[in-house]
């Protein structure tokens, strides 16, 4: 058997599946799998049958675009038998994707494929999905008893131009202005900037301020040990002590110093409708992203799910500096560009929004970053465009109500923003079990699986009566409710064994009793708020 060494095979990758991607990130298409198809693929002549079970992301995925497109036009008939069991999805979703084909070590949707050269100048695609809530064996017995292809009743697909075979795209997505920046168009704002990535966040994120100047001073320490140590690799990596990145070692490598600034300490969002301290230094932040130099003392961030996200569209407003993780795969779209002139006699444009679309709507720039929050938050705009928001960041259309989209959009955007000042959601019963009750909260609970309307705050407070409906708020694939509940419990860190407790964020003990209460009409407000945008209705032609 003939062998690649693995700089061809991975050049062979390059030629192809990357070079047929329009995919701005390709670093999957160099994954196992993937170099398998491709040495097996590179096996055949002009005739030969080969056949894979592997991870089934490349049937949908924006960046495997390239791999697809290869594919369909290597071979001249492919049988693609997706099994589901993608467990990176949650809740209905993920009891759609069915049982685990590998068991209870498996995340991964699997996928079976057959792929056949048989010199023809014909290429058909056909597909079959295994269908939703099967268990494990119930699919096995499906493959089983199909026995080959031709027990299977397959659909033929055919791909699109942006070689999709699922879930394609709509036509006219495209034709609108994208909310950012591409090379070959303007956008409406000038950068996307993806949400920083720390590398450490157990020991520059935290609740509590004074914790944070610990651990931070703690790691610097450390550090600085091994800097005045003169060796330029690390011999101390014991978790308790530091928490080593790339980056932090290539600092190491050149010497760099790196000294405590409680300058350096700000607020951030951490997670929809989550604060934490941040420690926001160049030298201890893996990835600061634009926010760095661009964000300033305050600005305003428009965030959305970004390319390839698993989870439905979301976006979220804010006036900190967000995490990537926050939503997923996440980008955000800053109001202001803050960052110093290089030149003090010609002062830069702060305003990031476009004058030119801002014109065309008959607005002024303020107003157009209203009209855009409005319009991403529209039910009918992320269910019409699904498959496209998977896949693209967010492209805006003119509408016939733009008015009514910018002052709901106003109005959701101070919501979100300033959510910690909504009244506490009048609705709810709370009980204390206790004279004088404890404001300490350990984990939240609900009553039972199926009973949401109560939580456990602790072993001294309910809330019931909470509404069915506030669950529907869906942000990256949680409720607003339930991203409270997760985030405000007392962790920790298993490596580090630092412990993050939310009851030492604020001096008012009933700070977090508060938080969801107000959580909880915030949640009420936006869907109320959401039901009022005016019917989606494009504009064709623009005679503005």
């Amino acid at each position: 058997m003939s062998k690649y060494p693995n700089t061809f095979l991975e050049q062979r990758i390059a030629d192809t599946y990357v070079k047929n991607s329009n995919a701005g990130l390709n670093k999957g298409s160099y994954d196992s799998y993937v170099k398998a198809f491709r040495w097996a693929s590179d096996r055949l002549e002009t005739q030969g049958v080969i056949g894979f079970v592997t991870n089934g992301g490349f049937l949908d995925s924006q960046s495997a675009n390239g791999l697809r497109k290869s594919f369909y036009e290597e071979f001249n008939y492919l049988y693609i038998y997706n099994l589901r069991g993608n467990q990176r999805t949650q809740g209905e979703k993920s009891r759609k994707e069915g049982g685990k084909i590998f068991g209870s070590g498996s995340r991964a949707p699997i996928a079976i494929s057959i792929l056949i050269k048989d010199g023809s100048n014909e290429h058909h695609l056909y597909y079959k999905d295994i269908g939703d809530y099967l268990t494990r064996q119930q699919k096995f017995d499906a493959i089983s008893n199909a026995a080959s292809v031709n027990g299977i009743e397959w659909t033929e697909l055919t791909p699109d131009k942006n070689n999709d075979w699922l879930n394609q795209r709509d036509k006219n997505y495209q034709t609108y202005r994208p909310i950012a920046n591409e090379s070959n168009q303007s956008g409406i704002l000038s950068k996307n900037a993806v949400g920083i990535s720390t590398n450490r966040d157990a020991w520059i994120y935290s609740f509590s301020k004074r914790c944070l100047e610990n651990k931070v001073q703690t790691l610097i320490g450390t550090y600085t040990g091994e800097l005045n140590s003169g060796s330029n690799i690390p011999s101390n990596r014991n978790g308790k002590d530091i928490k080593w990145s790339p980056k932090l070692e290539q600092l190491l490598k050149r010497g760099q110093p790196i000294k405590f600034d409680e300058n350096n300490i700000r607020l951030g969002l951490y997670r929809p409708y989550t604060k934490k301290y941040l420690y926001y230094d160049n030298k201890l932040v893996e990835r600061p992203g634009l926010y760095y130099k661009q964000f300033g003392d305050s600005n305003e961030v428009i965030f959305t799910t970004g390319r390839g996200a698993s989870k439905d569209f979301s976006v979220l407003a804010t006036d900190l500096i967000p995490n990537m993780d926050c939503l997923e795969k996440a980008q955000g779209f800053m109001r202001y560009n803050n960052e110093p002139s290089s030149d003090d006699l010609v002062p830069p444009d702060r305003d990031n929004v476009s004058t030119t679309f801002a014109a065309k709507l008959g607005l002024n720039t303020d107003e157009t970053y209203a009209y855009v929050y409005g319009l991403l938050n529209s039910p009918e705009y992320q269910q019409k465009y699904a498959n496209d928001l998977k896949k693209d960041l967010a492209r805006i259309p003119i509408v016939k109500d733009v008015h009514q989209y910018v002052e709901i959009g106003q109005q959701l955007f101070e919501l979100h923003i300033n959510y910690e000042d909504a009244e506490p959601y009048a609705g709810c019963k709370v009980t204390m079990h206790a004279d004088k009750p404890s404001y300490r909260v350990q984990k939240m609970r609900f009553k039972s699986r199926k009973d949401h309307s109560v939580i456990k705050f602790n072993s001294d407070i309910t809330i019931s009566d909470i509404p069915a409906r506030a669950y529907d708020y869906v942000v990256n694939g949680r409720s607003a409710i339930e991203w409270i509940m997760d985030q405000y419990r007392v962790k920790t860190d298993k490596v580090s064994q630092i412990t993050d407790d939310p009851n030492d964020y604020s001096d008012d003990p009933q700070y977090i009793l508060n938080l969801l209460l107000s959580v909880i009409t915030v949640s009420m407000k936006t869907l109320e708020l959401i039901d009022k945008l005016p019917k989606f209705e494009i504009i064709e032609r623009d005679d503005r």
